[in-house]
């Protein structure tokens, strides 16, 4: 049933600011809009004058805000488009009220718009000219509402038929080169592949998006080295290490490239790229190459700081920085160089404390703190440690992030002479763990066999035989299947496991 918004509906409702003034221009069009629904249609000055002044009052609605009021005008907009018959400009307002309806999350109301949509847009579709592109967009959001939704297996076959659909399609008028969007569409179910679980179909459909970037060097940028990162991380998952491996270089490779223009937004995607480039490399258990990729990030990071002009941008590269010492720290303990580790995080302390106020400051604190106390208790710094970890625990607004720095304080408060302290931390963490594992195995399986490993140690210390057996078997059997399959990252975990197991 259409409810049409009436002006004292929004008489007190506050708007966001634009330019122009959206309450302003409302002003000029309610009084059209009033008018003309006060008259009969025989009187109107063109049969669709009461639809198009909708049409802008919905426009000004979505400038104010508003997307309730502007659905709901939209809405009747709908009414008065299917009664004229044009299919386009049914289209038209079907694309709306979509993009209001996702707007608001209101995702099982945007599903059933764009499935009238797609129809519309597929039988307006000329080939070889846009319209074509509007009828896949239109596909492309059904797979992302069905995603949004958790329909995983139904968003997977339609990206898959949005492919069978695209191989068919003649390229576009004036538009991108030949294979654009199939690659696009590509890279978008090898995304719903990884969402089931089809790691192979999904690292194959990668593998032929980064192909198209490969030959169409023009385009690729920052499409190109997403494409073979993605590669990257698939290929490792199913133990394809050097194929991961080369997959990483090639993702860098591809923004060192771009760099060359010395344009600042190419250099800062090649400094987060060897940044990231960085933890791949420690996940194939390259820890020197490791440290390399993260000093390089960090002296590019610097010197886009150096170059930075005013004060959000300053602020901006100043936690890149922070982001990046953070990393270095950490790339750096796991080779052992330990003074230049402690060096890179109280640097990343200092530059974060500096942004404390701010969500993304306090991340980067949170993670600088928890990153000190691990290398202090490497240092056998235990008090110090655990006071790092508590601050972490305090900064830390994920749970994700809590239960890693309260494993640090658990650890470093055991060796600490802090028994109980360490007890209760080390158990709220392995319990965070063990409840993201029964979800995501391959994300939090080394999570869990790391806080079991050090919770065994803290039952070890309290002299708790039996609780210490049984969280260090745990442990040694998560490692071992580990290590199997990727040794050159996990066996140095494993070998800490056994250390303990070794003390009972």
């Amino acid at each position: 049933m259409i409810n049409p918004v009436r002006r004292d509906e929004t008489r007190h409702r506050p708007a966001r600011s634009g330019h122009p003034d959206p309450l302003k221009m409302l002003r000029y069009v309610w009084p059209v809009v009033e008018e003309l629904r006060s008259k009969p249609r025989e009187d109107w000055p063109s049969p669709d004058a009461l639809t198009e002044a909708l049409v802008e009052l919905a426009e000004w609605f979505e400038e104010c805000g508003w997307d309730d009021f502007a659905l709901r005008t939209h809405e009747e907009v709908l009414e008065f488009r299917r009664e004229a018959g044009d299919a386009e400009k049914l289209r038209r307002v079907l694309t709306l009220m979509r993009d209001n309806l996702m707007r608001q999350e209101r995702h099982e109301e945007a599903l059933a718009v764009v499935r009238e949509e797609l129809p519309l847009a597929r039988r307006l579709a000329v080939p070889g000219e846009h319209s074509t592109e509007i009828a896949n967009t239109a596909r492309y959001w059904i797979t992302n509402l069905l995603g949004k939704l958790g329909r995983h297996t139904e968003a997977a076959d339609n990206a898959r038929e949005a492919i069978a659909e695209l191989r068919e399609q003649i390229p576009t008028k004036n538009g991108p080169p030949p294979g654009y969007s199939l690659a696009h569409a590509q890279l978008e179910y090898a995304h719903r592949l990884t969402t089931i679980g089809e790691y192979e179909q999904a690292a194959d459909f990668t593998a032929l998006n980064a192909a198209f970037w490969r030959q169409n060097g023009s385009w690729r940028g920052i499409n190109g080295h997403t494409a073979y990162d993605e590669l990257s991380l698939l290929q490792l998952r199913l133990g394809r290490f050097e194929e991961a491996r080369a997959s990483a270089i090639e993702a860098v490779a591809i923004l060192r490239e771009h760099a060359e223009s010395e344009d600042r937004d190419c250099l800062s995607n090649l400094a987060g790229a060897l940044h990231n480039h960085g933890n791949h490399l420690r996940d194939l258990g390259l820890d020197e190459q490791a440290v390399e990729a993260a000093q390089e990030a960090t002296d590019r990071f610097r010197e886009l700081l150096a170059k930075a002009e005013g004060r959000a941008m300053i602020m901006k590269m100043e936690l890149r920085v922070a982001l990046a010492l953070v990393s270095l720290g950490s790339r750096l303990h796991d080779i052992g160089r330990l003074d230049e580790s402690l060096a890179a995080s109280d640097e990343a302390i200092a530059l974060a404390t500096k942004h404390e106020e701010r969500e993304l400051g306090r991340k980067e604190l949170a993670r600088a703190w928890t990153n000190r106390a691990s290398l202090l208790i490497s240092r056998q710094a235990y008090s110090e440690a655990a006071q790092a970890a508590a601050k972490g625990i305090e900064l830390y607004q994920t749970a994700d992030g809590k239960a890693m720095a309260r494993n640090t304080f658990a650890l470093s408060s055991a060796h600490a002479g802090e028994p109980d302290a360490a007890l209760e931390a080390s158990l709220l963490s392995v319990a965070h763990y063990r409840e993201q594992h029964a979800e995501d195995p391959y994300e939090y399986s080394y999570l869990l066999a790391d806080a079991l490993s050090d919770h065994a140690l803290i039952r070890v210390l309290r002299s708790e035989r039996a609780e210490a057996e049984a969280a260090i078997s745990e442990s040694l059997a998560m490692y071992e299947e580990l290590a199997a399959h990727n040794p050159s990252r996990y066996q140095r975990e494993l070998d800490r496991a056994q250390a303990v197991a070794a003390r009972l």
